[in-house]
């Protein structure tokens, strides 16, 4: 965990131990593991009045701030104060009062995503081919994904990525899928044996595959091992869609886990059906592999989702707008016209209206759980 930037304010010249306790609070009492002190702070943390001076020549107009204090030695107070100050153009700053047990829970939000973003700095990305023709608003400019996320676009052509027959398949993926057996798993395996070597040799923190051409030229499929890679805890996107496969690194950053990168297959009434082809198992209570269904060849996972609750997630294609929601899974009739892995969620008609309305794209991820906390905060600290 990357050391949390925080000021610490108090009145003019108090003494030194009086800013290290302060710290020390923060650690012991709010649960913040590592901290640096900084000028140019997340966190400007107020502990006595008398500090807004100090406080107001440490705001930032281009960067998202927490304000702390509780209501002793009037340090709410000076908060208050520096608060109604930065009510201004320009400023994006939120104000937690320690006292209140609502605050210090959304203050533990507010510091998990600041970790996972930290995380992101320096992690690279790799494209394997071109973003696929039909997604034209699903690709992320390379200075946009540096200067919004600091994360580094590599973009790699599958002549260079190599010939899958190169490869051999992984023991590990053939146990993963073993019980498929009356389908040739040998060439995915192949291709997981490749894209593992692209990451390997490319430095990459995850990755997104044009995999159409893939089973065009070649009759075999990239499904079962970005399924797989997922699994292992890499982010593995297909069809070199950009903004999923960014929305996946936060996501796992964030959670813990890769999410699902899925179509939106249909919308009937409040009702909305998920599906693709390449769903990580760990999210399945069972599976089994079927063929790819747009090319009805190779191979991808069928199965049947384990939550019962989800948040979905989605970013634009310039960073600064995102979709978020929370549903309910539901049982729904098998599409065979669809994607092999589907799951139906239920959602508040508000949410409906705004996915047909105003979408950021297709693909969407399902992320076990409710995070819909963690992705507001998320937004405010992006300003979205």
């Amino acid at each position: 965990m990357n050391p949390i930037p925080v000021k610490t304010l108090a009145y003019a010249n108090a003494p030194e131990r009086l800013h290290n306790d302060a710290i020390d609070k923060l650690k012991l009492r709010y649960g913040v593991e590592a901290v640096s002190t900084s000028d140019r702070a997340r966190i400007l943390y107020f502990f006595t009045g008398g500090s807004e001076a100090e406080a107001i020549k440490c705001l930032e107009k281009k960067r998202f701030q927490l304000l702390l204090a509780s209501g002793k030695t009037n340090a709410l107070a000076s908060a208050m104060e520096v608060k109604a100050y930065s009510n201004q153009p320009g400023f994006r700053n939120v104000l937690l009062c320690l006292d209140d047990d609502a605050d210090k829970q959304l203050f533990e939000k507010y510091m998990s995503v600041f970790n996972a973003l930290d995380q992101l700095q320096g992690k690279r990305l790799g494209l394997i081919g071109e973003v696929s023709d039909w997604l034209v608003a699903s690709s992320i400019d390379a200075d946009i994904l540096k200067d919004k996320l600091g994360i580094e676009l590599v973009k790699i052509s599958w002549k260079d990525a190599g010939n899958y027959l190169d490869h051999k398949a992984g023991e590990d993926f053939l146990e993963r899928f073993s019980a498929s057996r009356q389908f040739n798993i040998e060439d995915a395996g192949m291709v997981n044996s490749l894209l593992k070597q692209v990451i390997h040799d490319h430095k990459l923190d995850a990755i997104t595959v044009e995999c159409f051409s893939l089973v065009q030229e070649k009759s075999v499929t990239a499904c079962l091992g970005l399924s797989f890679l997922n699994d292992l805890g890499i982010p593995a996107g297909c069809e070199g869609d950009l903004c999923s496969i960014t929305a996946m690194m936060i996501a796992k950053e964030l959670t813990g886990d890769v999410p699902w990168m899925a179509n939106v297959a249909g919308i009937k009434a409040n009702e909305v059906l998920f599906a693709h082809c390449t769903a990580p198992t760990s999210v399945l209570s069972e599976y089994h592999i079927n063929t790819h269904f747009e090319t009805g060849k190779g191979t991808a996972v069928s199965g049947r989702f384990k939550a019962k609750e989800v948040s979905i997630f989605r970013l634009n294609n310039t960073l600064d707008r995102l979709f978020y929601a929370f549903g309910k899974v539901v049982d729904g009739i098998y599409e065979k016209n669809a994607c092999r892995t589907q799951l139906h969620v239920e959602f508040d008609k508000k949410v409906i209206r705004e996915l047909k309305s105003d979408p950021l794209g297709n693909h969407h991820l399902v992320v076990p759980g409710d995070w819909r906390k963690e992705f507001g905060v998320l937004a405010e600290i992006f300003g979205l």
